[in-house]
């Protein structure tokens, strides 16, 4: 996969053939790109196409777990639990279907426990049909946090597909996550490539004329400012 810093790279040569702009904004090219990407991935993922690429998944070793309050937990589902962990920090942005999240794993540290995925409407009907057993751990996703209920797992692995590798490194406390965010993949399938560039260059260059057509006199680095 190209490098996030190759993708704008790809992106502005092929717009300096079509604007007069030559000081363009690299962050909001990344994001544009990102943005497209996400969209064509969620696609593979209703269609359960995009567990196929293997190598868009990356596991992120060392997530440390804290112990949540019951009685302090705004998510009414897990009021009836007798432990709950969710992670410190926040979950890097997944690529979401109706299939759930793009995590497929997630494991102790010591791999003696897998917890499987699962959602807080799922939970509810096992609690209410008394079918919830111990002997299965499961992991849910919310409000941008991973959350195991009854357990007391403090550090877990997880292999996932996010957008951005570089705030997933961030989540791990064994990673120093020295790199460069430009030096880090841009998370697409092979197939897509070429479409998501040819995409991006379209939006960009369309955002860059109409900034154009409603401000004539303003100078390039104050029109890259704005994008």
């Amino acid at each position: 996969m190209p490098t996030n810093r190759e993708i704008v790279s790809r992106v502005k040569n092929q717009l300096r053939l079509l604007t007069k702009d030559s000081n363009l904004n690299s962050r909001f090219i990344l994001h544009t790109a990102k943005n497209i990407a996400e969209s064509y991935l969620s696609k593979k993922a209703r269609s359960r196409s995009l567990y196929r690429y293997a190598n868009l998944y990356k596991t992120i070793e060392c997530i440390e777990l804290e112990k949540v309050n019951i009685f302090e937990c705004d998510i009414v589902q897990f009021k009836s639990c007798n432990k709950l962990m969710r992670s410190k920090k926040k979950l890097p942005e997944l690529v979401f279907s109706r299939y759930g999240g793009s995590i497929k794993e997630v494991v102790a540290i010591d791999d003696i426990f897998e917890f499987k995925p699962s959602t807080l409407s799922q939970f509810r009907r096992d609690r209410e049909r008394k079918t919830f057993t111990n002997d299965i751990k499961y992991f849910y996703i919310k409000n941008g946090y991973l959350w195991i209920p009854e357990s007391d797992v403090e550090i877990v692995n997880i292999y996932l597909l996010c957008l951005d590798e570089y705030d997933a490194n961030a989540m791990s406390t064994c990673s120093d996550n020295c790199q460069s965010a430009w030096e880090y993949d841009f998370v697409i399938t092979s197939d897509l490539l070429e479409q998501v560039i040819r995409e991006t260059i379209q939006q960009v260059s369309l955002t860059i004329q109409i900034q154009e057509d409603e401000n004539p006199n303003l100078d390039s680095n104050i029109k890259s400012q704005t994008a």
